[in-house]
């Protein structure tokens, strides 16, 4: 057994070695409900390469023993730079092999929602103003409405930001973590990647086209719901301290 990975709001993460000398790492999530997911899904996309391979899953104890990947630091900490394409190819990989069960997009939205308004109403007086709560209600009806019409569905990782992909080197490209796996329209996966490395607002919406493009996703669809969920993104943005003018902006997004 090693050092815990200094990460995660839902599992202790420890770095570990197994008999055969194999860097490993072992995740121990007290609801077994989503370690049972998450080791369900990593197993669906193994083809793909895109994500860890799955070792050993106890479900009694929702550990989970996970192929360590070399490069452990996310993207979101490296800062690097990442191609449209690279995205492209991560999603569509996992797209393209997960099989498509488990529970609903739509359960997922009547989770999340109401989670980040009550964490927001949390945050503080400042943050309450620059960040209306009825604006993240707004973006829960709209996302509902997209979801009632919803395109093909999809094995979703359910939480692909840069904080959740590890840099696999040239041979693998870009690995996927810590998925919370729910069925649903392909372009939700795509929604943190508009804005990932984009700086000027107004950039946003062409680096959408060209992302929906190289997914062969309907653009129309993908800014629908990066509009949907844009309020969320100026919630957790003012929190972190980012400058008013990008929180304003994407509240200009926003329904």
């Amino acid at each position: 057994m090693g050092e815990p990975v200094g990460r995660g709001n839902t599992s202790l993460v420890i770095r570990c070695r197994r008999a055969d000398g194999r860097n490993a790492i072992l995740k121990l999530t007290p609801d077994p409900d989503i370690s049972a997911a998450e080791a369900s899904a990593l197993r669906s996309w193994e083809s793909s390469g895109r994500v860890p391979l799955v070792w050993g899953h106890d479900a009694a104890l929702g550990a989970l023993l996970l192929e360590a990947v070399p490069g452990e630091t996310p993207l979101s900490e490296l800062g690097t730079a990442v191609e449209v394409d690279e995205v492209a190819d991560l999603i569509n990989g996992l797209h393209r092999t997960g099989a498509p069960v488990g529970r609903s997009l739509a359960d997922g939205i009547e989770f999340i929602f109401p989670y980040w308004i009550g964490r927001h109403a949390g945050r503080g007086e400042a943050v309450a103003r620059a960040v209306p709560v009825e604006r993240l209600s707004r973006g829960h009806e709209l996302a509902r409405q997209l979801v009632a019409d919803g395109a093909d569905p999809v094995l979703l990782h359910g939480d692909l930001h840069p904080g959740n992909v590890l840099d696999g080197g040239a041979a693998r490209g870009l690995v996927a973590i810590d998925p919370r796996p729910c069925v649903g329209e392909a372009a939700v996966d795509a929604i943190d990647w508009v804005f990932w490395g984009v700086d000027d607002p107004h950039g946003w919406e062409p680096h959408s086209r060209e992302l929906a493009l190289a997914l062969g996703v309907e653009h129309e669809r993908l800014w629908a719901w990066c509009a949907a969920f844009a309020a969320m993104l100026a919630a957790s943005r003012a929190a972190h301290g980012a400058a008013a003018e990008e929180v304003a902006a994407l509240l200009a997004l926003a329904p």
